[in-house]
């Protein structure tokens, strides 16, 4: 219980405190009402979308969504859009603003806040401290990627802070699952889409056998009985990160991998299985960017990332409606780039396609 006290303690205070004066930082809780259908069968790795209606069952509930609004003190002209930023699997939002340490700062919500962009960094159900359903098969790519929207929708249409009026653009930046979660509702809405843009970092169309088997992860009530003992077995962690960082152990550091294994939270079954459902065509018409990393052990394996030209070509497939599209792979870092000693190379690209996707 200690451990899980300081965890709590870590994800409100100093440890989501961004280094610059500039930026202020609040953290927030928005409800949003999810009502969509998932398969009865939380594995299928379509998410219910080559289901027939008798394989389906409806979720229908209202959850809270945590997330750590920042945006500069001064007003700029990027206060017209807003990055809502999108964690991976068993990470939270913390992802986006770990602690500065060793004179490195690998918080990219300090990063472009000092640059003028503010962001919403949210946790999302099931995870961190947004609301987590008792029944982990309610967690399940079509209710993550709704809920998203749906927080997408309100920073459009309603003021988040007092003072801060709602953004006239929303550029969606995902990590890893957190992008399959984008990815999933630009195929579920297409041209209807809230989003503005998208920048999918850690992700590319999954390759048959290439992804982690599901024995790499564990029951979370198994794996921190003191936190999680109380869980559903569909609610699941990954004790061994060292596959998010890259293979040479220079490249990040060894702190940073300690924390990660300390802050690190829960997915579901659901969620890690149906990543293929990304495979499918979206019909998106906003502009898209896939960013990896050289050394990302995860989608880089066996070469895969040195011809560039070659993935885009095989990457645009599934996105023939976008105003644009872009595969950039970042030299040097791993899965979780935002992690490694590198990862201000990446923030600068992320940043760039900000200000490219909104017109700034």
């Amino acid at each position: 219980m200690l451990l899980y006290t300081l965890w709590v303690l870590f994800h409100l205070l100093d440890f989501y405190t961004v280094s610059a004066a500039s930026c202020d930082c609040s953290s927030l809780v928005i409800p949003v009402h999810v009502d969509v259908l998932v398969p009865k069968d939380p594995t299928d790795e379509f998410a219910g979308l080559k289901s027939n209606a008798s394989s389906l069952r409806r979720v229908n509930d209202t959850y809270d969504i945590f997330g750590v609004f920042c945006r500069p003190d001064a007003v700029a002209p990027g206060e017209s859009v807003v990055q809502l930023l999108v964690h991976g699997f068993t990470y939270t939002s913390q992802y986006w603003s770990p602690p500065v340490e060793e004179f490195r700062n690998y918080s990219y919500a300090a990063f472009s806040c000092e640059r003028g962009l503010p962001s919403f960094a949210v946790d999302w159900i099931g995870v961190g401290l947004s609301t987590r359903p008792k029944n982990s098969s309610d967690v399940q790519y079509p209710t993550a990627a709704v809920a998203v929207s749906q927080v997408a929708l309100h920073l459009k249409t309603a003021s988040i802070v007092p003072g801060v009026p709602a953004f006239k653009k929303v550029i969606g930046i995902g990590h890893s699952a957190g992008s399959g979660l984008l990815n999933f509702n630009a195929i579920v809405d297409g041209p209807r889409s809230i989003f503005d843009g998208l920048i999918l970092t850690g992700s590319l169309t999954p390759l048959p056998g290439t992804l982690p088997p599901l024995s790499v992860a564990t029951p979370a009530r198994d794996d921190t009985p003191l936190r999680w003992g109380n869980l559903d077995p569909g609610y699941i962690t990954a004790s061994n990160r060292s596959l998010f960082y890259p293979a040479d152990t220079t490249a990040f550091s060894p702190r940073m991998i300690e924390f990660d294994g300390f802050t690190k939270d829960v997915g579901t079954i659901a969620i890690f299985v149906q990543t293929a459902s990304t495979t499918l065509t979206a019909q998106y018409t906003g502009p898209v960017v896939k960013i990896v990393g050289s050394e990302d052990q995860v989608l880089c394996a066996a070469d895969r990332c040195v011809n560039v030209t070659a993935l885009t070509t095989s990457e645009r497939v599934g996105w023939p409606a976008a105003q644009s599209f872009e595969v950039v792979v970042e030299q040097g870092n791993g899965h979780d780039m935002n992690l490694d000693f590198a990862a201000q190379g990446p923030f600068n690209t992320f940043v760039g396609f900000v200000n490219q996707f909104s017109g700034l």
